[in-house]
């Protein structure tokens, strides 16, 4: 079993670079309007891109993405991405554990991690329908998910809610009922603080307020408009000759709450939370955050340049963060607590979801403050 895991890791970013995954919804990022200062008083340089997110300090607000590990030809991804990290002072995450934890002599690909980016903020990485036993596969246990946090000094675990892409996939995990319950058990079990991490189809208020009972410390609403998994799993589905796998891999391909409205629904529960999901600039990330995001998280545009080499890495990143500190300063934002209360106007179909939903009150709140 341990080598068909490592073989899914590498056939998923060997998909995600040679196929066009992205999903047919877009973010939405373009009705979240912020109101331009045309006397900002806020010189660009003197930005504080600083955040304090689960008690520790981060130089910036970007979590670059759980991506990869597994298999010997992805730790060179791996360790440009780490660098960058310990470069910029971010916080980092990891690919499913699931590989190692089945053979450990593939752990060096993750803990790779921690050797390059010792001071960064770490994010190890196990999956929600693993935390309960799926057909001839036994549930986690606590002492696996201990194993996955020393395996790279996390900081944090994340439990990856990949329901759908467990369903597009030809050798996905079906069932889910019980998990609520042993997530539950696992942040009652550990020191190590739980994220939820959604992995492209959103989050909703009822679903935030589930995990906030379950013990979880803060959410990646992880929401639809950037990369589909259930087309990653419908590519994959379709080289291994699984038809009815690839149809339910195109058919939910558009499937999920989109991340700015994931950012409203889970966030009227108070928690801490990571935006994930089409966000490809600065300008997008201070949207986020303005949402009220703490972190954002960016995946398939840095698995893009961690392929081509360091430098790529440096650069994609280095602009993003100059595209975010001239929106900070176009809004008058000196700080990262300042743009989250800057003024937010919400458009467009985002806006028609969220007044639907009863979120009308809380986007005058936005629009006014």
């Amino acid at each position: 079993m341990s080598d068909d895991i490592a073989r899914r890791k590498i056939e998923h970013v060997s998909v995600a670079l040679q196929h066009d995954l992205t999903a047919p919804q877009a973010a939405g990022w373009g009705d979240i309007r912020l109101i331009h200062q045309a006397l900002p008083e806020v010189d660009r340089d003197a930005v504080d891109t600083t955040i304090t997110f689960l008690g520790k300090q981060i130089r910036a607000p970007i979590f670059i993405s759980s991506l990869t590990g597994g298999h010997a030809e992805v730790a060179v991804i791996n360790a440009r991405l780490a660098r960058a990290a310990e470069h910029f002072g971010l916080a980092m995450g990891v690919g499913s554990q699931r590989a190692a934890l089945a053979d450990p002599t593939l752990a060096s690909t993750y803990s790779i991690v921690r050797d390059l980016a010792p001071n960064a903020f770490r994010i190890a990485n196990i999956g929600a329908p693993q935390l309960i036993a799926q057909p001839g596969k036994s549930a986690y246990t606590i002492a696996d998910a201990e194993a996955a946090i020393a395996m790279v000094a996390a900081d944090a675990l994340a439990v990856h809610l990949n329901y759908l892409q467990e369903a597009a996939q030809p050798e996905g995990d079906p069932k889910a009922r019980g998990v609520t319950l042993a997530l539950t058990h696992l942040t009652g079990a550990i020191a190590t603080p739980v994220i939820a991490k959604e992995t492209g189809a959103g989050i909703s208020t009822e679903q935030a307020q589930a995990l906030q009972v379950a013990g979880v410390r803060a959410i990646d609403v992880g929401g639809a408009g950037g990369s589909s998994m259930a087309a990653m799993e419908s590519v994959r589905a379709q080289a291994a000759g699984q038809d009815r796998a690839v149809q339910i891999g195109t058919t939910f391909r558009g499937w999920g709450i989109p991340t700015p409205i994931s950012l409203v629904e889970a966030g009227a529960v108070g928690m801490e939370l990571i935006a994930t999901g089409g966000i490809r600039t600065g300008l997008d990330a201070a949207r986020a955050l303005a949402l009220g995001a703490t972190l954002v998280g960016i995946g398939f545009p840095l698995l893009q340049a961690a392929h081509l080499g360091d430098e790529a890495v440096m650069t994609f990143l280095e602009t993003f963060l100059a595209e975010l500190r001239v929106a900070m300063q176009l809004v008058g934002a000196a700080t990262i607590e300042q743009l989250q209360r800057v003024p937010v106007l919400v458009t467009g179909a985002t806006r028609e979801w969220l007044d639907l939903r009863g979120f009308t009150p809380a986007l005058q709140v936005m629009a006014r403050r």
